[in-house]
């Protein structure tokens, strides 16, 4: 039964060693996603940046060809007033001509104001867009460098789970069955008596338990948490004390 004991610590130790490498496998993909999030947030405000300066360029040139068409109507509109043979007409060709002059008064200022938000915008694309190229490649590195890793986890896995078959195979297979059972349950299947105590829950084992778990005659379940119990060594001493 000492031997079975053994094993099945070593198969323990196993378990947890694979689910360490099973934790990373899971945690570098996530850091992967996370790298790729950022990139294509960091694109998308790009993007964002660039539509808002191009429809602003497209405005400013809009407005720039009103403004252009309404200076060629005003030349038109000064030379009618010289054209014109009664007060009337020559009062309506003035009232028309100031509209247009503070249509484009505000033209002007509406330009100014959109060239000067262009240099802005344009000066924000470019911070993004090298931001984003040193980003891309800052994170290119860092998810070939995870890529790397995953690869070496699972070799390693492999590796682990191939020695956990081998040990598992030496094992009697009610043993394993239990085994696997209480891993399920509690994850930890196998702690040590010390004392007449379970390590596990900490709580008392009848002494005739107890005497049982340090001769090893059988496998011995703690009574609270039913994990299997044994010593690391069995001395006269403590056999006695049982």
């Amino acid at each position: 039964m000492r031997d079975q004991i053994s094993a099945l610590e070593a198969l323990q130790q196993l378990d947890l060693e694979l689910g360490v490498l099973e934790d990373d496998l899971e945690k570098y993909p996530q850091k992967i996603s996370r790298l790729n999030e950022e990139i294509e947030d960091i694109k998308n405000s790009l993007a964002k940046a660039k539509e808002e300066f191009n429809q602003l360029r497209k405005k400013k040139t809009e407005r720039e060809l009103e403004l252009a068409g309404n200076k060629d109507k005003i030349k038109k509109t000064e030379v009618k007033l010289f054209e014109i043979k009664t007060y009337k007409e020559y009062e309506a060709l003035q009232k028309e001509l100031s509209e247009v002059k503070r249509i484009n008064a505000d033209l002007e200022e509406n330009i100014i104001k959109e060239m000067e938000t262009l240099e802005e915008l344009e000066a924000l694309v470019k911070e993004k867009d090298n931001a984003l190229s040193e980003r891309a490649k800052e994170y290119e590195n860092a998810i070939n460098g995870y890529n790397l890793e995953i690869n070496e986890i699972k070799k390693a896995y492999e590796t682990k789970n191939q020695e956990k078959k081998k040990l598992a195979s030496l094992i009697n297979p009610d043993a394993l069955s239990l085994y696997e059972r209480i891993r399920r349950r509690n994850g930890v299947v196998l702690v040590q008596a010390r004392n007449e105590l379970c390590t596990g829950c900490n709580m008392n084992i009848p002494p005739q338990l107890f005497n049982e778990v340090l001769t090893s005659t059988r496998m011995i379940q703690c009574p609270n948490c039913h994990r299997i119990l044994y010593c690391e060594e069995t001395t006269e001493a403590e056999l006695q004390t049982a």
